[in-house]
């Protein structure tokens, strides 16, 4: 059973043809999106055009992804209006993608910029998360290469980081666009696709294998 994961898209549609080829060539039989598929909504712009343009430019995104004619899923991530909605959205709730169970949990935090989606530690802490054995998170686990920004700085979340150090199986993440790769954290392997998307964006996919070999590739 092998797994593509796709990372902060933001509407960068000919990076993600790019990353859709590189997909269907390995053969998958499932893919996991890490959220911020869209760009409108920022701290600066919040307004109904722009929320609107949004979710357009969400299903857009989905859009391409199922065209696949695979499983999907997903959660939005802080750029993302958090009301999206669609199959396959997982945020806060779980399924099964052929054996395994898969939770997701959408925004970012615990540093507050203004986004659409974000959230404080204890929000996180107080999930009433389901056995699983794959954690969809957009927002990556504090202190780990997968949040290091390119100045150096770790911003992801120590909640997160608490869930993966007790999780055994997969967590995946996104949100760090520059800091792709695999990290492993006690029974916990992870996986940070990279971004697609501004800043730092490129072309890159991220593929896992029966949750226990995983890789990211730039093309």
């Amino acid at each position: 059973m092998k797994l593509a994961v796709i990372g902060d898209v933001h509407v960068h549609m000919q990076r993600l043809e790019t990353v859709l080829e590189r997909v269907v060539a390995e053969g998958v039989d499932g893919i996991l999106q890490v959220g911020d598929l869209t760009r409108e909504v920022t701290p600066w712009r919040k307004d109904e055009a722009a929320f609107q343009a949004a979710h357009a430019s969400a299903e857009r995104v989905l859009d391409a992804i199922r065209g696949l004619g695979l499983p999907v899923m997903w959660v939005p991530g802080n750029h993302d209006p958090r009301d999206l909605s669609g199959v396959g959205n997982l945020d806060g709730t779980s399924a099964t993608l052929g054996p395994w169970r898969v939770f997701g949990i959408g925004g970012a935090g615990p540093a507050r910029f203004g986004f659409p989606y974000e959230w404080d530690e204890d929000t996180i802490r107080g999930l009433a998360i389901p056995e699983c054995d794959i954690v969809l998170s957009h927002t990556p686990p504090a202190r780990t290469t997968l949040d290091k920004t390119a100045r150096g700085q770790h911003v992801g979340s120590e909640a997160i980081r608490e869930l993966a150090e007790r999780h055994t199986g997969l967590l995946v993440c996104g949100h760090i666009h520059e800091s792709g790769g695999v990290e492993r954290l006690n029974d916990c392997l992870m996986i940070n696709p990279g971004g697609l998307g501004e800043p730092y964006g490129a072309a890159r996919v991220a593929f896992v294998e029966d949750l226990e070999r995983a890789w990211v590739e730039e093309l």
